[in-house]
């Protein structure tokens, strides 16, 4: 009666089993006081959208932007756009060495009609006057240019300038007129859409 009974197998394994239900052989990671870590599927970094639509949304508002800058320029860069456009096209005249002509003229065209639809709908005459002197001065330097070896007096070359300029009277009557038809239909425009006659604000400037 005294003697102490021996624990059977099963209570020997007991606390072996427990502690195989309990994660004995669990790989998993856990926390301090041996606790699983708490996951969430729909956990995201911060500054993620939330669902796909309000992402969808969001990579539309960039070029929705983005074509909001184009009519919207000021009027000096269009000015500039012009100038620009000139003097690519005396670049490229006196690389392909010719006279003042079709390539000068159709960078001017070009350079008029971007500008045009650039800048600010009540900016654009800011752009009427440019075509015309922006292609004189160019004409004229490119013909200098390509004439540099003929020894000619003042006369001639005061002829020669005149020539140059009135071969591209063309493109310089296109451009002007393009710009003057853009910008008179973008003003009326602007002036007779909903949200300009409800605000009562002037035509921008």
């Amino acid at each position: 009666m005294g003697w102490s009974q021996a624990p059977s197998r099963n209570e020997v394994s007991a606390p072996g089993a427990a502690a195989g239900t309990t994660g004995g052989t669990d790989t998993e990671p856990r926390g301090p006081q041996g606790q699983m870590p708490s996951t969430r599927p729909d956990e995201r970094r911060p500054g993620e959208s939330s669902t796909p639509a309000a992402r969808g949304a969001a990579s539309a508002r960039q070029p929705a932007a983005a074509g909001q800058l184009w009519g919207t320029r000021p009027g000096r860069l269009g000015v500039f756009a012009v100038i620009g456009a000139t003097l690519l096209g005396l670049v490229i005249t006196l690389l392909s060495g010719t006279e003042p002509g079709l390539i000068l003229g159709v960078f001017v065209v070009a350079g008029t009609v971007a500008a045009a639809l650039a800048v600010r709908p009540g900016a654009v005459y800011l752009i009427f006057p440019v075509p015309a002197p922006a292609y004189a001065v160019a004409a004229v330097i490119a013909g200098l240019v390509h004439d540099r070896g003929v020894d000619t007096s003042r006369t001639a070359l005061a002829l020669s300038a005149a020539q140059w300029i009135a071969g591209g009277f063309v493109a310089m009557a296109v451009a002007t007129a393009l710009a003057l038809l853009i910008g008179g239909y973008r003003w009326v425009r602007e002036t007779r859409s909903p949200e300009g006659a409800a605000a009562g604000r002037p035509p921008p400037r």
